[in-house]
């Protein structure tokens, strides 16, 4: 899918662009943390005389693991943006929400801001939401396996002397 906006032949005023994301969509960002997803994506676009203005809506379902219990679930994504892109001589970001581009540019590339815009939406943890009883929906297998060795870790008392030498010192 071609992720691109005409900006050369643009009149002033509004304009308004969707774009559907799927899992393809990630192929070219390896790196990312969502693999399959369902995302609609709308970009309000006001040309003006001195640039165009994007405001980025996005709404939609990503993939992703769940950092306790390491399986897979579906997270709702709503996240809203806005970009200023400015016709310059040395393309780049000026700051996080100015983008230079070059006079000779006639299209702007959606594709990194919206893959920004939904990593943006994703939290730095993600956990399984609780059911409706208020329970983890994690998986219970794992749950019950991190808490054998929480347990563990809490039965095993004994410290380091060397480390409580330091303590010794910092509190002091």
């Amino acid at each position: 899918m071609d992720y691109t906006i005409p900006i050369n032949d643009l009149k002033e005023g509004r304009h308004h662009y969707e774009f559907q994301v799927a899992d393809k969509f990630f192929e070219a960002f390896p790196e990312s943390e969502v693999k399959k997803c369902s995302i609609n994506v709308g970009i309000d676009l006001t040309k003006r005389s001195n640039g165009v203005d994007a405001v980025f809506n996005l709404t939609g379902k990503a993939t992703v693991i769940c950092d306790r219990c390491l399986d897979e679930f579906e997270m709702p994504i709503e996240q809203s943006g806005h970009l200023f892109f400015e016709q310059g001589d040395e393309p780049g970001e000026v700051s996080d929400e100015l983008v230079m581009i070059s006079r000779n540019d006639t299209h702007i590339d959606m594709r990194q801001y919206i893959y920004e815009f939904i990593s943006l939406a994703i939290p730095a943890q993600k956990y399984h939401p609780e059911d409706e009883n208020g329970h983890s929906a994690c998986d219970p297998e794992m749950i019950e396996r991190l808490n054998k060795i929480k347990v563990n870790q809490s039965d095993s008392q004994a410290t380091d002397p060397r480390w409580d030498k330091l303590k010794d010192l910092i509190n002091n």
